[in-house]
C-alpha cells in the first residue's frame, strides 16, 4: 500500500498539525526515511519547520560514517533542517545495551526538542513494531496498560511524540519510498539481525505465527486498539476519582478503600507518576497493604504514604531518596 499525502495527514492528531516546529527521528532505515519524507511533504505544505534528528550512538565503529551518508541525502532537500547528536557513554556500558540506548536517544531527542522550540517530535515505529511489543508483553504477563502497547500520540516533557505510521507495515514504507519518493538505498542495522535481542526473535518468528496461529498483524493491532480503548476509560474514570478525593497532600482513606482495587492502582500511579514506571507487582501490593487495618506507612516510587487519625493517607516526597520537584 503506497501512502499518499492525504492518508498521511488522516493520521496526524490535530494538535501536531496545529505545531509549527516538527521533528522525525532518523535512523537512516527505509521506516525513519519514509516518514522524515512524507512530513517534509506536510510541512512544506503548510508552513511548518522541519529537523532531522539524527543519534549517533557510537555502538559500532563505523556509525559516524553511516550517519555522515544520511545527512548528505538529506542535504538536498533544503527545507529539512538536520542535527546530529552523539550518545557519549564509556566503552563498558555494561548490559541491556537496548535499553539504555534507547532511553539515552530519547533523553538526546527531547533535549534537541526543547533546545529548538520544537513542540513535536515523530518517530518511525510501525505495524510489525506493534505486533512484536505485544507479543513481548504477552510473554511477560502484563497487564492493561503494558498491552495497550505504542501509541499513536503521547507526552514527553512537554514535548508530543508522535507515531504516524502505526498502521502501516514496512513493506508499506519501503514501497512508499521508492515509488513516491525514489529512495531505494538506505541503511540497514546490523543488530537488527542479532538474536540476541527479543524483538529481533520475535520477529523472525512472524511469519509462522502470524500464518500457522492467524496472529497476524492486523489481528493484533486491532485487539491492541481495542486495549486502549478500555485503558484510556479506566484512565478517565481514576482522574475523575483523583480530584474528588486528592487535594495534593490528603488522600480520603475511606472513600479510597471502597474502589476496585484496578481503580485503588491506577489512583496511586497518577498521584506518584514523575515519570517514572512503577511495577505493577509493587503497586498492587501498596494498594492492598492499603486497605489493612493495621497499615501505618510505607515507600512508593519515592513517595511516603501515610496513614493519618482522621482516616486519610498523607502522600509526601520522602526526602531520603531525593525525588526532584
Amino acid at each position: 500500500m503506497l501512502i499518499s499525502s492525504s492518508v498521511f495527514a488522516d493520521d496526524l492528531p490535530a494538535t501536531a498539525r496545529a505545531s509549527k516546529k516538527w521533528a522525525v527521528a532518523v535512523s537512516g532505515g527505509a521506516d525513519s526515511l519514509c516518514l522524515t519524507f512524507l512530513a517534509n511533504e506536510y510541512a512544506e505544505a503548510h508552513d511548518i519547520s522541519l529537523f532531522a534528528i539524527l543519534v549517533d550512538h557510537r555502538l559500532r565503529p563505523n556509525s559516524g560514517e553511516e550517519i555522515d551518508d544520511v545527512v548528505k541525502m538529506l542535504s538536498s532537500y533544503p527545507s529539512i533542517n538536520t542535527r546530529v547528536l552523539r550518545w557519549e557513554h564509556s566503552d563498558d556500558i555494561g548490559g541491556n545495551i537496548e535499553s539504555k540506548a534507547r532511553d539515552a536517544r530519547y533523553n538526546l531527542l527531547i533535549n534537541c526538542c526543547e533546545d529548538n522550540g520544537i513542540g513535536v517530535l515523530m518517530t518511525a515505529h510501525h505495524a510489525l513494531d506493534q505486533w512484536e511489543t505485544f507479543l513481548m508483553r504477552l510473554s511477560r504477563g502484563s497487564a492493561l496498560r503494558g498491552l495497550s502497547c505504542i501509541r499513536p500520540a503521547s507526552e514527553r516533557a512537554g514535548i508530543q511524540i508522535v507515531r504516524p505510521l502505526l498502521n502501516f507495515t514496512p513493506q508499506d514504507l519501503k514501497e512508499t519510498l521508492a515509488t513516491r519518493f525514489g529512495i531505494t538505498d538506505y541503511k540497514h542495522d546490523p543488530m537488527n539481525d542479532q538474536t540476541r535481542f527479543e524483538r529481533v526473535r520475535w520477529r523472525r518468528m512472524y511469519s509462522e505465527i502470524s500464518e500457522e496461529y492467524g496472529l497476524g498483524i492486523e489481528h493484533i493491532n486491532r485487539t491492541v486498539t481495542r486495549l486502549q480503548v478500555a485503558d484510556d476509560c479506566l484512565n478517565h474514570v481514576a482522574s475523575k476519582i483523583v480530584s474528588e478525593i486528592y487535594d495534593g497532600q490528603y488522600l480520603l482513606g475511606k472513600q479510597f478503600k471502597e474502589l476496585h482495587l484496578e481503580l485503588r492502582m491506577r489512583i496511586l500511579n497518577i498521584i506518584l507518576n514523575r515519570g517514572k514506571v512503577i511495577s505493577y507487582d509493587l503497586i498492587r501490593r501498596v494498594a492492598e497493604q492499603m486497605c489493612n487495618p493495621g497499615f501505618v506507612a510505607t515507600n512508593l516510587g519515592g513517595y511516603i504514604i501515610r496513614r493519618i487519625k482522621t482516616n486519610k493517607f498523607r502522600i509526601e516526597i520522602d526526602l531520603l531518596r531525593n525525588v526532584p520537584e
